[in-house]
């Protein structure tokens, strides 16, 4: 028996054995809690009660929205994502007793979101997903009703602000973790060459650490096993028979563990997105140089022309070569660049989880990296390089915009870096060791300066104020300044004993003349009078400049 409609998604690419997507179970009433491979048995056999004409006509709603964004090139993953949610949120409808039609759709979407608040409450991860599953139907909801203000803006589900670190510690492990990968993956990339695939088994897989690890292939390692049973009779057989096998039967679960590192690695090269490499076609590839690297175009009819399918580094083409070999002598009929295979035909558009080569990494102690985070280290690795968005943006094949909205991530040295140039291209003023400011951070020593005179430096207070680019600031601060450090150089002129040789001054008494003469200075001007005047009254109460407080104390203690 037929459907009463025909809600199936014919636009999309299956495996062999998958269910096709369908909307044909949200007609019916406790369905979609079902897989859905379930669930259209059950509607192919019959005898289901009809649905209401409300019902039918919200479901052909959605699924032609849906449909639309598929004809539109929306990525088929995508509207996987929204078709699953769509049925999850029919389930909890069901499980309401909530009839589903446009004009209860509302409500029930705002009752659903508010009963995804209440179940994650407190839990951060929970929040983050279920306001990621709100979205998407809440956006399938305002596109079918028209509506001019959003719905999720009536729920209570908030978007929880993503906190980026800006410590150097972090930065430190995603870079040492991304080196660790790219070492063990390439590591696994060698060891699993055409002679171990069909070599006997167990592989072995070497790696610059000198650990070693065996893969089986499917087949059950015999340290695992218990007991001698599998040394004896029919079992004995059936493994000797599976490791003399070294057809694609036994042995595509090496091939892909290559091919799964294979794609890590490319995408960490090439800054692709998954969706793009997997469905890259194979063949003959031709190698201009560009910026570094190498611009790869792919030969049809032995001719070169034709658009650049990605870019990659001179030091990653030997590598890559050396893949399309095996490659091309694994699969020498397949048509894709990266042909990964199982019994069950994964579709291309179909994404790999990647846990054949999370268990290898995972043996090793060495941190997994997703593609869509290897993308985007490289990235920031490259903006921090070049400096340069546009061309960084060119490289990862998306908008200047995009980059610095999406992609860029705070990175602690090159903020800090970037600070400093900053400030000593836009700021006139030095910190000097001294009082006051300096208006040039080159040292030069003050004209018809006196024999022990220190000399001018950068460094110590001293050299700073006999220094002729040092400034005097008009405020009661910096004559407080001065006052407080003519004190702590008279504490140390107390505490020498001199010599019966010593004819110069000592540089702290000449020091002291400076900063006199500075004050002399400020005494004759009638509005600055009572700088000095405050200044001496708070050194005579022993309240000093913060600037030399600890140095006269010091000072004070020694004496």
């Amino acid at each position: 028996m037929k459907p009463l409609a025909d809600l199936t998604f014919y636009n999309v690419d299956y495996g062999r054995m998958e269910t096709p997507w369908s909307l044909n179970s949200v007609l019916y009433h406790g369905l979609s809690s079902l897989p859905i491979n379930v669930a259209t048995e059950i509607i192919l056999e019959g005898g289901l009660k009809p649905p209401s004409e409300q019902r039918l006509a919200l479901a052909v709603t959605l699924f032609e929205n849906m449909q639309g964004s598929l004809t539109s090139g929306r990525s088929p993953t995508t509207v996987k994502g929204s078709y699953q949610v769509l049925r999850s949120f029919y389930a909890w409808a069901d499980d309401s007793y909530r009839d589903m039609t446009t004009h209860t759709i509302e409500k029930n979407f705002l009752d659903w979101t508010d009963w995804m608040f209440d179940k994650c409450r407190g839990n951060r991860s929970a929040q983050e997903n279920a306001f990621s599953r709100a979205t998407r139907i809440g956006s399938v909801i305002d596109a079918v009703l028209d509506r001019d203000r959003r719905i999720m803006s009536f729920s209570r589900l908030r978007k929880m602000r993503v906190k980026k670190s800006w410590g150097k510690s972090s930065d430190k492990v995603d870079i040492e973790g991304l080196f660790k990968m790219g070492a063990a993956l390439t590591d696994l990339c060698e060891s699993l060459s055409e002679e171990t695939i069909y070599g006997s088994l167990p592989a072995i897989l070497n790696f610059r650490t000198g650990e070693t690890i065996e893969h089986w292939s499917k087949l059950i390692s015999e340290d695992k096993l218990k007991g001698n049973w599998h040394k004896f009779g029919a079992s004995l057989k059936k493994r000797e028979a599976w490791i003399a096998d070294k057809s694609w039967r036994t042995r595509f679960p090496l091939m892909n563990l290559r091919i799964e590192a294979e794609i890590l690695i490319f995408v960490a090269q090439t800054q692709a997105n998954l969706s793009q490499v997997l469905p890259m076609l194979n063949g003959k590839f031709s190698y201009q140089s560009h910026n570094g690297g190498y611009h790869c175009k792919r030969i049809y009819k032995d001719r070169r022309e034709g658009e650049v399918e990605f870019n990659i580094y001179s030091e990653y083409r030997t590598h890559f070569e050396a893949y399309l070999k095996w490659r091309n002598a694994i699969y020498p009929e397949d048509g894709l660049l990266f042909p990964l295979k199982s019994h069950f035909q994964r579709t291309v558009t179909n994404s790999p989880n990647f846990n054949a080569t999370r268990k290898i990494l995972e043996k090793l102690q060495v941190p997994y990296i997703t593609p869509r985070n290897l993308r985007l280290a490289k990235i920031n690795w490259l903006l921090r390089k070049t400096r340069d968005p546009e061309i960084t943006a060119e490289m990862g094949q998306h908008e200047e915009a995009t980059l610095l909205r999406t992609y860029e991530q705070p990175h602690h040295q090159a903020a800090a870096s970037e600070l400093s140039r900053y400030h000593q291209r836009h700021d006139p003023a030095f910190a000097p060791p001294g009082p006051g400011v300096c208006i040039e951070p080159t040292p030069s020593n003050v004209l018809d300066a006196a024999k022990g005179t220190p000399k001018a430096d950068c460094v110590n207070p001293a050299g700073c104020l006999h220094c002729q680019h040092q400034r005097d600031i008009a405020d009661l601060d910096h004559v407080w300044s001065l006052v407080t450090y003519r004190y702590l150089k008279s504490l140390e002129l107390a505490a020498h004993r001199p010599t019966r040789s010593a004819r110069e001054k000592h540089p702290a008494q000449l020091t002291m003349d400076v900063l006199t003469g500075k004050l002399d200075k400020f005494k004759r001007t009638p509005e600055f009078v009572s700088w000095v005047d405050e200044s001496l009254i708070r050194i005579e109460e022993g309240n000093y400049h913060p600037k030399w407080d600890g140095f006269v104390k010091l000072m004070e203690i020694r004496k």
